[in-house]
């Protein structure tokens, strides 16, 4: 009986940790989150805590009038890196960056930040 106990106990121990961090998210982007650059990037990319599933995973870019400049989203490093190019050559402005992904355990987490070209 002490032995379940200590077993069950153990057991608790191992699976709080993995459920905490089984949830991705972002660690960093290129342009950083409310970043300011002086011209206009080539790529958005977000470098994620956790590998994601890629056919549920995407990044968006649009300009101020909501009007999207990002191509399609594409995955590197084991997918731990979502990318997108973006179209053209930019005009300074503020742009808005939506992201989604869901993790290879099945989380989902969506956010958005902005960054601006001076």
């Amino acid at each position: 009986m002490k032995k379940n106990k200590i077993f069950a106990f153990l057991f608790v121990l191992w699976l709080v940790p993995a459920l905490c961090f089984a949830h991705v998210g972002m660690l960093n982007s290129t342009p950083a989150k409310n970043g300011f650059v002086s011209s206009a990037p080539e790529k958005v990319s977000i470098k994620m805590a956790g590998e994601v599933e890629p056919a549920f995973s995407k990044i968006e870019v649009f300009d101020e009038n909501n009007k999207k400049v990002s191509k399609k989203t594409r995955f590197r490093e084991d997918n731990l890196i979502m990318e997108t190019k973006l179209k053209g050559n930019l005009p300074p402005g503020v742009y808005t960056v939506k992201w989604k992904c869901m993790s290879v355990d099945g989380h989902s987490l969506s956010e958005e930040f902005i960054f601006t070209i001076e």
